[in-house]
């Protein structure tokens, strides 16, 4: 670790842009499953069967009635709704709870694309570090690993949550205790969910693993692997603290809406908020208190109330 150097400000922007892009690419999926949710429920809006059974002419009418196909392409178009820059994404959760095995997937998938969007920026100073250090070895001739395997490494984490999670929230929908927009339906479920993530947050295990995820130095100087498999280990490793941090702040989208964008945006915050923000060192004690027991405290208070109600 001698004769550490300091990456350059292309290295340094190389590497915090290639994390963003990766989370802004995550965002855009997420804004545009979003955009199709809503289309959706405009759909539901439509005439039932019964009525356009009602409004249907017979066949005679019906050829006499229609136009040549240039012009009803474009009565298509005027029908249609207005387009945006958001795309259609491939899947949409089914309508009556019915979920199948390829939802299943699809629901890991979804999640993990989530998760790699709202917890990539958190990452970013400890990823510079990691790419810190490897620059020192490689002027010292040492063996080093390239910085994205660290940082997949940490994204594996939270793939691995997003199959616990997802493992969890399908057979809620199987019973139909969360609706189409991936919310929970039920009081009891939801306050249980709220209650305990409000006690994790006072638990001595929240602090452990918010100061590792705090204390990126601790990882890179304690706990250095060297090789690829190293690196990978390194960051999954990193990436467990940080899982642990924060698991019971994401299963609170199964109360909030997993699709509630407004929600996910202010948990991202929060996230950042509670890892990144620099506090002195006589506020840092005080700092990890009030992030975690006032949320925590909330919580329950909240989980409490949907019981009573």
């Amino acid at each position: 670790m001698n004769n550490q150097v300091d990456l350059s400000s292309i290295q340094k922007n190389t590497v915090i842009g290639g994390i963003l892009a990766v989370s802004l690419a995550g965002w855009y999926f997420l804004f545009a499953m979003d955009n199709n949710m809503s289309n959706m429920n405009m759909g539901m809006d439509m005439k039932p069967k019964s009525e356009m059974k009602m409004d249907m002419k017979p066949k005679s009418e019906m050829k006499m009635d229609m136009k040549p196909k240039s012009e009803m392409k474009m009565d298509m178009k005027m029908d249609m709704p207005s387009e945006t820059w958001l795309p259609n994404t491939y899947w949409m959760p089914p309508m009556d709870n019915n979920w199948s095995s390829n939802d299943f997937y699809q629901l890991i998938l979804m999640w993990a694309i989530m998760m790699i969007a709202m917890m990539s920026p958190s990452i970013i100073p400890t990823v510079l570090m990691f790419a810190t250090v490897n620059k020192s070895k490689q002027k010292n001739n040492l063996h080093y690993s390239p910085t994205y395997i660290f940082y997949f490494g940490y994204l594996a984490s939270w793939v691995l949550f997003s199959i616990g999670i997802s493992i969890i929230q399908y057979p809620l929908h199987q019973v139909s205790l969360m609706n189409t927009m991936m919310a929970s339906i039920n009081n009891i479920l939801s306050a249980a969910v709220l209650i305990l993530a409000g006690i994790y947050q006072l638990t001595p295990y929240k602090n452990v693993c918010l100061e590792k995820c705090r204390s990126p130095l601790s990882l890179v100087m304690a706990n250095w692997k060297d090789g690829n498999l190293g690196a990978f280990r390194m960051g999954f490793g990193h990436g467990f603290y940080c899982v642990f941090c924060c698991w019971f702040l994401m299963a609170i989208l199964l109360v909030a809406g997993v699709m509630n964008l407004t929600f996910v945006i202010a948990l991202t915050i929060f996230v950042l908020l509670e890892k990144l923000i620099l506090t002195p060192t006589s506020f840092e004690s005080t700092f990890k208190k009030l992030i975690t027991v006032i949320p925590g405290i909330l919580f329950i208070c909240f989980g409490l109330y949907l019981l009573f109600i």
